[in-house]
């Protein structure tokens, strides 16, 4: 505890701003545990802390500088941006998401001023997450829901075609000779995506170290999502072809649910492979 504390001197606002941002987190969590939605509070709240803690890992790591003029005057101008979004009249969202954002952007105001500009980057991404996507958690995932859906019906109904399945799209439905299976947003994905975001995350920042290989990689986030759950309609048809009725029973149901979190997340951690840095060679480091 000690060495921590000695440590945040070389930039004491670092916990200031790391309290700041845990209080929003908070705050935005409460109506959803209020819904009943635990899950996705606690995993948010989590992703907050992960954010939180390597923001002031930053901190802690950096000694404080004073902003230069060119510094404050854009922390001005941002502050400035952050009137006039929250001036503008808010609706339903996304109307609503200007509020959001203005109180983000005073946030990145505020470090950018008193810290510089290394300081207001790292602390860019915990704003958004604290700010932005946690108090419209619910909106956000219900934009993501359809993309995601048709994504899936669109894949898996082409791979079923080149397994011989006969079967035609209707939206986000799969039409079958002998059965119709609809895929709703339970079924999309959706519900795992926060749990999803949050391994992602994890992953990237223990693979990489290239902020460009953590972009690359985490965005094949979606893609891996798409693919787990294509594969889980797939074998569902598959299933039903040889087993019948049985397989669309809850217990097969929550089964295969399992198993497309499973095959996204390995899909995922082996495109990871693909954008991870080959180490220095022996002599080089000799050298």
């Amino acid at each position: 505890m000690k060495i921590f504390l000695k440590r945040s001197m070389k930039h004491p606002l670092g916990v200031l701003y790391s309290a700041l941002l845990g209080f929003i987190a908070f705050s935005a969590a409460v109506p959803m545990l209020n819904s009943g939605a635990w899950d996705a509070a606690l995993v948010d709240l989590v992703m907050a802390a992960v954010l939180i803690t390597l923001m002031l890992k930053t901190f802690v790591s950096t000694f404080r500088r004073e902003s230069s003029l060119l510094n404050k005057i854009t922390a001005w101008s941002m502050l400035a941006v952050a009137n006039i979004l929250a001036l503008l009249p808010s609706h339903d969202f996304p109307g609503s998401l200007s509020t959001a954002l203005a109180f983000s952007l005073v946030i990145c105001a505020l470090v950018l001023y008193f810290s510089g500009t290394l300081m207001a980057k790292v602390s860019i991404v915990p704003a958004l997450w604290c700010c932005v996507f946690m108090p419209y958690h619910e909106e956000f995932m219900l934009m993501l829901s359809y993309p995601l859906r048709l994504s899936a019906t669109t894949l898996s109904s082409l791979v079923l075609k080149i397994c011989g399945v006969e079967v035609a799209i209707a939206g986000t439905s799969l039409n079958l000779p002998d059965l119709n299976i609809a895929i709703t947003d339970a079924c999309s994905g959706i519900n795992q995506l926060d749990a999803f975001i949050l391994i992602a995350f994890i992953a990237v920042e223990v693979l990489h170290k290239k902020t460009v290989w953590k972009l690359l990689h985490f965005a094949f986030m979606i893609p891996a999502i798409i693919a787990g759950n294509s594969l889980r309609i797939v074998i569902t048809v598959l299933l039903y072809k040889i087993l019948g009725d049985c397989v669309l029973e809850n217990l097969w149901h929550t089964l295969l649910g399992y198993t497309q979190i499973f095959f996204a997340i390995i899909l995922f951690l082996l495109i990871g492979r693909i954008f991870r840095e080959n180490p220095p060679a022996r002599n080089e480091v000799e050298q």
